[in-house]
């Protein structure tokens, strides 16, 4: 049975529960920014170590050259390897004050772990729509809280194309310099034997990195998130201001309506478009037919 509150006291939890999710979503943002700065870390510091190693055993090379390399690249190098030691074992979100620095440097117990930060958001989702559920409010309450949650779903869909964008643009640059490195290796291995061994490996990233674009389709998932972000964002401006299809649309009631009916129907068109990313190419251009 519903329970019956006042609007003053519903909205003061609503407000409440708002204030801790962005909280939360704050938090969970940096928390992956700091994964992401970790798995980055981890990756190129050990890479360029391999790099500046191999770049010993080649024969005719200049020491001075060398040297030119050496200075600036070691120190990068180590600063890379360092900073993925305390990153993996410093996760989390933001630092609690409360707790000694000395105790957050040793333990890592003055952050909240990625997990917890999701698992706290998901309950705190949870909590406002069973607020919404238990309490006697009406519809037009809850088609307006409905565009509170479509205005989540932008910042959703945006981060998760942004993570596409980003994997997309690493890999399209691995394609780019793996391309000309193995060229000019290539081109270069005639005089240095000990250089086809650089072309094979370079050749191997490229044919992987390839590989993982035509497969995963980062592209196109980023592509149909910002789309999809994008449309709902314009839906929600579109219905405050009163324009576009709202715009000879009187009754406020009837524009939530028409709202939630419209954004409903793009969340349902991402959802098919992720579905049919997840099949393979075949499955995929058949049911495109």
């Amino acid at each position: 049975m519903p329970i019956k509150i006042s609007r003053d006291d519903f909205a003061q939890q609503v407000i409440l529960i708002d204030h801790q999710i962005r909280i939360s979503e704050r938090d969970l943002k940096l928390a992956k920014a700091r994964r992401l700065r970790s798995n980055y870390s981890i990756v190129f510091g050990p890479l360029l170590g391999i790099v500046l190693y191999g770049m010993w055993w080649i024969p005719d090379i200049s020491p001075t050259l060398i040297r030119a390399i050496y200075i600036p690249a070691l120190p990068i190098s180590i600063a890379f390897c360092v900073a993925s030691y305390y990153l993996k074992t410093h996760p989390g979100g933001p630092v609690d004050k409360k707790v000694p620095f000395r105790t957050r440097l040793l333990t890592n117990s003055g952050r909240r772990r990625l997990d917890e930060i999701e698992l706290e958001l998901d309950q705190l989702r949870d909590t406002r729509k069973s607020l919404y559920t238990i309490a006697d409010v009406p519809v037009e309450t809850r088609r307006s809280a409905y565009k509170e949650d479509a205005r989540m779903d932008v910042n959703y869909y945006r981060e998760e194309s942004n993570k596409y964008r980003r994997v997309n643009s690493a890999l399209q640059a691995v394609l780019i310099i793996g391309s000309l490195g193995a060229a000019a290796a290539s081109g270069a291995s005639g005089d240095i034997p000990s250089l086809r061994w650089v072309v094979l490996a370079i050749t191997f990233g490229v044919g992987v990195a390839s590989g993982f674009m035509g497969y995963f389709k980062y592209k196109e998932r980023s592509f149909y998130l910002q789309q999809t972000a994008d449309a709902i964002e314009y839906e929600i401006e579109a219905v405050e201001i009163g324009v576009g299809r709202y715009k000879h649309i009187q009754d406020h009631r009837e524009a939530l309506e028409e709202f939630a009916a419209e954004v409903h129907r793009l969340r349902s068109e991402q959802k098919k478009r992720e579905q049919n990313l997840e099949q393979p190419p075949d499955i995929s251009n058949a049911n495109s037919q």
